[in-house]
């Protein structure tokens, strides 16, 4: 019996390799019959062509339509990425989708359950002065973090899980990875973006990119924090962005107060010290990077340019020190990837029979079996 022939219409074909975002040399090398393909002189199998979908990262289904999706994906899913759409790489994209429907999911799981906006973003907006110091003051008050919070952890990596956990009880879900999914060869770009937030009254996400430096990490949970504070949508946070926008600035002067207190600055700050070496240690201290401190203490006029510029230097070399949270076990790393209120979520529904194994293990991030039975058992443990 001769193998089952898949005709995909031209226009298809062409934005399946657009999409795609590989060179044409490279899907040549691999596939040499692809032009007779596109030209209709001969269609691909059923499994060549599904080999194919994979190789382009592009859904399978797609190459059946009879015309292809609409120019930008994302486009009908959000309202802007700060007009970065057209250039996100494949990789952001498809993490950007990935994390809009495990937020679809779980905020309509949550409405089914009698949910209404969280609290938290209600008693913000009924509280804040729209003054600095007052409003970080009341964001710390809602998360129940005290002043000093940060003399508790020798680790960036242990105040970084506080602060997650502290969202996580509040409704605030929290994604870490540094690659798409599961997917180790495909790495996130950290000169493409630092972390994005998307926004639902009782859902809002939180994507952090695990690439980034201790304190940049925390430095983007803190600030989307923020944004869902102040119900503004924040898809992209990259270094070089929009930072002309006022909303923007107001929102890193934000960050700035809660990170590194004025007063605490002032109290700790001393001129006869040598100034780069007092930087490191209290950037250490305060579980900033140094750049971000320097920065901040150029803005209270406690340093001048000069000395940012040195910081900035040292601070490139040192960027991919890491302390040791733990990694390298797969399901350690598993559980810092994946918000923990998702994940009980999707357990409790698939235990109630209201949805099924295959489709939790695909919201799960497309685990099998023993690693559902894994996680299902630490959570029963940890409760």
């Amino acid at each position: 019996m001769s193998a089952l022939r898949i005709d995909v219409k031209k226009d298809v074909w062409l934005w399946a390799i657009k999409e795609s975002q590989k060179e044409d040399e490279e899907i040549l090398n691999k596939y040499p019959k692809i032009e007779k393909w596109i030209e209709g002189i001969e269609k691909p199998t059923f499994k060549q062509l599904e080999k194919l979908a994979n190789f382009l990262k592009v859904s399978f289904g797609y190459f059946f339509l009879e015309k292809p999706p609409k120019e930008n994906v994302l486009e009908t899913e959000f309202r802007s990425i700060n007009n970065k759409i057209p250039d996100i790489s494949k990789n952001l994209k498809d993490t950007i989708i990935e994390m809009d429907s495990k937020k679809t999911w779980i905020s309509d799981y949550r409405k089914k359950l009698g949910w209404d906006k969280l609290e938290i973003i209600n008693q913000f907006n009924e509280n804040k002065k729209d003054n600095i110091e007052s409003d970080v003051k009341l964001a710390k008050e809602l998360i129940e973090l005290n002043e000093y919070w940060y003399k508790e952890f020798k680790k960036h990596s242990e105040a970084f899980k506080l602060i997650r956990n502290k969202f996580e009880d509040k409704g605030i879900l929290t994604m870490k990875n540094g690659v798409v999914g599961m997917n180790t060869h495909r790495k996130l770009d950290i000169n493409e973006f630092r972390a994005f937030m998307l926004y639902d009254d009782i859902a809002p996400l939180i994507f952090i990119n695990n690439n980034d430096s201790l304190g940049g990490k925390i430095f983007s949970l803190i600030h989307e924090y923020f944004h869902i504070l102040l119900e503004k949508e924040d898809i992209i946070v990259s270094e070089e962005k929009d930072i002309n926008l006022e909303n923007e600035k107001y929102i890193n002067k934000m960050t700035a107060e809660f990170l590194m207190p004025k007063k605490h600055i002032e109290e700790l700050w001393d001129n006869k010290k040598n100034k780069v070496d007092q930087i490191i240690e209290l950037s250490k201290l305060m579980k900033v990077s140094s750049l971000a401190l320097a920065i901040r203490l150029n803005n209270l006029t406690f340093i001048d340019n000069k000395i940012v510029n040195t910081v900035r230097e040292k601070a490139l070399k040192e960027f991919d020190i890491k302390d040791n949270n733990g990694g390298g076990d797969f399901y350690n790393t598993y559980n810092t990837r994946i918000s923990k209120n998702f994940k009980e979520a999707v357990i409790n529904e698939v235990e109630s029979g209201e949805i099924t194994y295959t489709y939790a293990f695909e919201l799960l991030g497309g685990i099998k079996g023993k690693t559902y039975d894994k996680i299902k058992e630490d959570m029963i443990n940890y409760d």
